[in-house]
């Protein structure tokens, strides 16, 4: 099954607040996920898409969009 690659940032204490949002690495998703889907991590801790920005062209590691999630 063909899919979509983007790049997951994870924003541990929340957006704007305190450190900024880390690079989780790239997945490949059926479909480019919308504000307010979840996502579950390889440990099941579950996190909120807060924002997503789809890119103009493929970054070098083929991801298409950037996914920003925070907590829960």
């Amino acid at each position: 099954m063909a899919g979509y690659r983007v790049r997951v940032w994870f924003d541990a204490d929340g957006l704007g607040v305190g450190q900024p949002a880390r690079d989780n690495g790239v997945l490949e998703l059926p479909v480019i996920p919308q504000p307010g889907m979840e996502l579950a991590d390889d440990e099941g801790r579950v996190a909120t898409i807060r924002r997503v920005v789809l890119l103009a062209s493929p970054d070098p590691d083929g991801a298409v969009a950037v996914l920003v999630c925070a907590p829960g």
